[in-house]
């Protein structure tokens, strides 16, 4: 699978910044979206003169009385001016030299491969010597640990990061584009909580205020904090501060929200239902990055469970890659084509289905719906856009964040109740050691076999705004309404009482 690009976080204000260390700051959030930009604005150009030449063709005239044109001797074309280098953050420093090539070549790429990781490496290292210098001014030293904590946020190196802008903190303390673009990394990484930690509570200028307030409500979002993160989203700077890219956007996530809410209000209550009882089947999953242990929802999804519980007896999973991660949305994996020496016969890896399909549970009544969290089968492509029905195979995946676009239209059959950082970290390079049922029903685990004829890869889910699926026919559960709330602690979200 192509890698995906290099992650940007969208700045939605004006960038009114009042420091040299504000403009880094802002031009680093955006700088990998310039070659896409470039790309779009090149071909309406194009269009455009296209379009142009059209509307201006003279009529066409008879054959028999047309008269060749002479063609033009065409004038000289001057050379192409050289490539002007890359502006460097910081004059006299070579390793940000260093960093401004490796960015100016990652925009032209779009994409960081493996020998783009070796240089941000190498960068990382030229930055950190820099660093210890003695005599470095504050402004230097702000620049050099901006550019160090892009590095860190390529290489996926949340310490690292965390250092970074620590120290950046430390050293401008009032300056609040600092702040907001750390949170906006650690939300862009799924790191709820740390986002919701940098940003909850804090007064912010105008020019910044739309920034954090958006990027608070969408962390709030994720750690299931649906009242708060709507408060959010009405305590942001109004017009004429909000620009109508922000206004939309903000529209957009608070849709989203109000979808969020009905769902998660019926979500808690299964879930105390589940609590309650304790009834309910656990796996542990051993990774290289560590242990994961989910939950397995068996009332809701009986045949995924006992399908997915198939595998896990049968050692299908053991020696597994996660295939397909997603930074900051999810990561796939379960392919028994992605093992170590695995017989593939021609076939990719991430078509693998481990030898049968099943039946889907997903337009149930009572059916999960896509949390933080929350584990499902993936689904193939169909004949048209979107997943295909009776395509689930062994192949899994965790979200780490909400999805509710997908609930109708893939079978969520648990949630990670341990371990969720642990699954963030996952990259391509990381594999299922094994997996273990550790506590499960007294009564077989047998799911609906049917066979399975296609070679497609498992593609489906996309992330969010990536690509769509179909839309769900599965309607959200329409209890309680959700109620703004006005600045101050976390608290919740409201649910009805369980009677007894």
């Amino acid at each position: 699978m192509k890698p995906p690009p290099p992650q940007a976080i969208a700045i939605l204000g004006p960038k009114n910044a009042s420091t040299s260390l504000d403009l880094l700051l802002n031009l680093l959030t955006i700088m990998t979206h310039r070659t896409l930009i470039s790309l779009l604005a090149t071909t309406l150009l194009l269009s455009g003169a296209m379009f142009a030449q059209t509307q201006n063709t003279a009529p066409k005239v008879p054959p028999a009385r047309q008269t060749l044109p002479s063609i033009p001797v065409p004038a000289p074309v001057a050379p192409a001016a050289p490539r002007t280098p890359p502006k460097s953050a910081v004059v006299g420093s070579a390793a940000a030299d260093a960093f401004a090539a490796l960015a100016s070549t990652m925009q032209r790429r779009g994409a960081i491969d493996a020998s783009m990781r070796d240089q941000i490496t190498a960068v990382s290292a030229a930055l950190d010597a820099e660093l210890t210098v003695d005599g470095l001014t504050p402004d230097a030293r702000g620049k050099l640990l901006a550019l160090r904590a892009q590095c860190a946020a390529w290489s996926n190196d949340e310490p690292a990061m965390d250092a970074a802008y620590g120290a950046l903190l430390e050293l401008f303390p009032s300056n609040q584009t600092v702040r907001v673009r750390w949170a906006q990394l650690c939300a862009a990484a799924a790191r709820w909580q740390k986002a919701v930690d940098l940003l909850y509570g804090k007064s912010w200028e105008p020019s910044i205020g739309v920034d954090a307030q958006y990027c608070l409500a969408e962390a709030l979002m994720g750690i299931g904090k649906f009242n708060d993160a709507q408060g959010a989203l009405n305590t942001a700077p109004p017009s004429p501060v909000r620009t109508g890219v922000q206004q939309s956007r903000i529209n957009a996530l608070s849709a989203r929200i109000q979808t969020l809410y009905g769902e998660y209000t019926k979500e808690m209550i299964a879930q105390q239902r589940d609590l309650k009882m304790n009834d309910l089947p656990v796996v542990e999953m051993l990774t290289t990055k560590g242990p994961i242990t989910i939950k397995l929802f068996e009332r809701e999804a009986p045949n995924t469970v006992a399908h997915f519980v198939e595998h896990v007896d049968l050692g299908t999973y053991n020696g597994t890659k996660f295939h397909r991660p997603q930074r900051g949305w999810g990561v796939q994996g379960g392919d028994p084509l992605s093992k170590e020496g695995a017989d593939t016969a021609g076939a990719p890896v991430g078509s693998g289905s481990g030898g049968w399909v099943t039946v889907d549970e997903c337009t149930r009544e009572d059916r999960r719906g896509h949390f933080t969290g929350s584990i499902a089968l993936a689904k193939r492509s169909g004949e048209q856009e979107g997943a295909a029905p009776l395509t689930c195979g062994s192949q899994f995946y965790i979200v780490f964040g909400p999805a509710e676009y997908l609930n109708g239209g893939f079978t969520v059959f648990g949630s990670v109740i341990d371990g969720l950082d642990n699954a963030r970290m996952l990259t391509a390079d990381d594999s299922i050691l094994q997996v273990n049922v550790i506590g499960r029903n007294d009564h077989p685990y047998l799911a609906t076999k049917l066979p399975d004829t296609q070679k497609l890869p498992y593609e489906h889910p996309h992330a969010w705004g990536m690509k769509s699926e179909k839309p769900s026919t599965a309607k959200p559960a329409a209890t309680g309404s959700l109620v703004p709330i006005t600045p101050g602690v976390p608290t919740g979200t409201s649910v009805p009482k369980i009677p007894g």
